[in-house]
């Protein structure tokens, strides 16, 4: 690292962090404890969330670190997931993973400000190369603490992270905004098609549009997508309120010959018939999809009278449609619920002629694109505040995000002394959890 601005000083992690405590809780058995590992640790957020209370004798065999208020924690794990969190007041004296290591600041520098440097590119992308392992990648506590970083003088630091946490505070307020917008869509969408469905339509039974119900078969597969020389089943979750998904399959026996009136076709109309309460009669109409695909027991192809195809897709997905169709599902209210294919057919669904059918889908599906075009505008600005975040961090660390103010003091200066009162302390009090 060079051209640092005037008082900085570059420095090995561990030259900045105090030694910290290593705990074994199962020798206070009945002791309650509070174990913080990588799940607990929120990567959107950097944030620990619902830590496991725990007793000494049901301790896990990696909860050997005390951790205390303001440790920086930072997973050894996947380093490039950023499992990275701050130490609350009210974890103070609990326990964390030996996978996760803690940065505990000493006098040289702020834990406000190592905790946004360690989340920063500039730290993590040099850091994840030196990960070892295919299954488990991770780097050891040497290669953090032997890396190195830049140091501010202490009293620019007090001003880096003041601006820091303006900013944050702006662009947290614009991601939150920005997060809402998934939910406003889903809303807006289902207040388009309640509308859509709500006018002076007729009714009719679905036994009088269909002209034919085709399901699979229960057959024993192999968990895996098949290749193009083989032959699958579709899984309920290939049935979506979205796309097809063809990805979502099972590979059949080699020495089993599906019926051929079972194969799924491009512009195929499907329902699951059987799912999850929040999935049951997610209906679909297929678009381009590998000719190899087909009906499994759980999922039903619909083949209509007449072009009704669209017309029952938006209706069955409309807040109307999911009340009918859970009123004729039966099963389990908390697991797996059924649509048998006599309920299904006696389902009454609104009604127009083409003329009128054909308009209301045009303008359920214009609705729909302009909302999609604004969701997918939310999710570009949100991954721009995201780089906006990394800028305003990369000027942050390279001293370009406040003026330097001359009558600082120096960082090497800190470093110095609180190097030499660790040299001059008696190696008996050079204990791990030593202040500095």
């Amino acid at each position: 690292m060079s051209g640092l601005p005037k008082g900085w000083v570059e420095a090995e992690v561990r030259e900045v962090v105090q030694p910290t405590e290593n705990c074994d809780p199962t020798k206070e058995i009945d002791l309650a404890f509070r174990y913080v590992d990588i799940g607990s640790i929120n990567n959107k957020t950097f944030s620990i969330e619902n830590p496991k209370t725990t007793l000494g004798r049901d301790a896990p065999s990696r909860a050997k670190r005390r951790i205390r208020s303001g440790d920086v924690l930072f997973s050894t794990v996947r380093t490039y997931l950023k499992n990275i969190a701050l130490v609350p007041d009210e974890l103070d004296g609990e326990i964390t993973s030996t996978g996760i290591a803690v940065l505990r600041p000493s006098h040289a520098v702020l834990s406000d400000f190592l905790f946004p440097l360690v989340r920063s590119e500039g730290f993590i992308r040099p850091l994840s190369l030196k990960q070892d392992g295919t299954l488990y990648p991770a780097i050891t506590d040497s290669d953090l603490l032997n890396h190195r970083i830049p140091i501010p003088p202490l009293a620019e630091q007090k001003r880096i992270v003041a601006k820091l946490n303006a900013l944050n505070a702006k662009s947290a307020h614009a991601r939150t905004q920005l997060a809402r917008i998934e939910t406003l869509v889903s809303r807006y969408k289902q207040a388009v098609l309640s509308k859509a469905f709500s006018g002076q339509l007729g009714r009719k039974e679905l036994n009088e549009l269909v002209v034919r119900i085709k399901a699979g078969k229960n057959l024993r597969c192999e968990e895996r997508p098949p290749r193009s020389d083989e032959k699958g089943v579709v899984k309920v979750s290939a049935v979506t309120w979205g796309e097809f998904r063809p990805d979502q399959s099972k590979t059949l026996p080699s020495d089993f010959e599906p019926e051929e009136d079972t194969r799924i076709r491009s512009c195929d109309f499907l329902f699951s018939r059987a799912n999850t309460i929040e999935l049951v009669g997610a209906v679909v109409i297929v678009g381009d999809t590998p000719d190899n695909l087909y009906l499994s027991d759980k999922i039903l192809r619909l083949e209509f009278r007449e072009p009704i195809d669209k017309w029952l897709l938006w209706y069955l997905r409309s807040p109307m449609g999911r009340e009918a169709l859970m009123n004729i599902s039966s099963g389990n209210q908390l697991s797996m619920r059924n649509i048998g294919q006599k309920s299904l057919l006696s389902l009454f669904i609104p009604y127009a002629d083409f003329e009128l059918r054909d308009e209301i889908v045009r303008r359920i599906e214009s609705a729909f694109a302009k909302i999609d075009r604004l969701a997918k505008e939310a999710k570009r600005a949100l991954e721009l505040v995201d780089r906006l975040d990394e800028a305003i961090f990369a000027k942050a660390f390279r001293g370009e995000l406040v003026p330097q103010d001359e009558n600082d003091e120096p960082a090497e200066h800190l470093l110095a002394r609180i190097h030499a009162k660790r040299e001059a302390e008696p190696k008996g009090k050079r204990r791990r959890g030593a202040k500095a």
